[in-house]
């Protein structure tokens, strides 16, 4: 419950802060980027496929999906975080469908999606669920299909000497987070095989330095402006391993033994 009720503030202050932006250019940095080209990568051919994101948070990459074609399911846990995705794409005069569920149970039937995604997600869970988790999104993803979990690399160097500066002074706002270096040790525990992994986002890792200037306003902000505009004039170097672990799974055609 503690752990639900703050993301359900993460979510409400995001909402406050965007203040009629939510669907905006602002909420295009670094990261999002970064996060869309991996899925561009890892789902080409976008169009007509079943797309589900689990703890979609605020929706913005799914609706680069939808862009390309693809049928859009959103799941998070806080309303708030569903508000504010509906908000986007209603402003983006995209069609997608959403609900507020736990990832750890969805409420879905096997095999319905093509495609199952989370970014950012499985890091704030400990282990045990997080091999529940990976499990459910191999569960409700067609035999053929993919799964992808992305989070981040504890062998980013860059972003974890911020977040250890920000988890010294206590400025780390997603609270719990455990970077990952890899995903292989649940292949004997969930019912799929791990078919590559990869790390990404070198220029993306910039970001975290900001934990440095939490005693200004100015100085943070004018980082992080510096950052984006470095990340545009350099983003190819992004491609170069960095601050995000890609883990991709196809589900194995057994049986699950329930039906959502």
């Amino acid at each position: 419950m503690e752990h639900n009720d703050r993301w359900d503030e993460i979510w409400q202050e995001k909402s406050r802060v965007s203040s009629g932006r939510i669907g905006s250019i602002l909420a295009r940095d670094v990261i999002y980027r970064t996060v869309v080209n991996i899925l561009r990568k890892e789902i080409p051919d976008a169009g007509g496929k079943q797309v589900l994101e689990t703890g979609s948070g605020t929706g913005l990459v799914s609706l680069e999906l939808a862009g390309r074609g693809a049928d859009v399911f959103l799941l998070d846990l806080s309303p708030d975080a569903i508000r504010f995705s509906r908000t986007a794409f209603e402003r983006a005069g995209a069609g997608q469908e959403s609900a507020q569920a736990d990832i750890l149970s969805l409420p879905i039937k096997d095999n319905s999606f093509d495609v199952t995604w989370s970014g950012g997600v499985i890091e704030h869970f400990e282990q045990y669920d997080q091999i529940k988790i990976l499990t459910e999104m191999l569960r409700v993803t067609r035999p053929g299909g993919k799964v992808v979990v992305i989070a981040p690399s504890s062998k980013a160097r860059i972003y974890m000497l911020g977040k250890r500066h920000a988890d010294r002074n206590r400025q780390w706002q997603p609270g719990f987070e455990v970077p990952m270096a890899s995903l292989e040790s649940m292949v004997d525990h969930v019912p799929g095989r791990l078919l590559s992994e990869y790390r990404i986002g070198l220029m993306a890792e910039l970001h975290f330095l900001k934990y440095y200037f939490a005693g200004s306003r100015f100085l943070r902000l004018a980082w992080c402006g510096f950052v984006e505009l470095l990340s545009l004039l350099l983003f190819p170097l992004n491609n170069l391993p960095g601050y995000l672990l890609v883990s991709v799974w196809e589900p194995s055609e057994k049986s699950f033994g329930r039906s959502g």
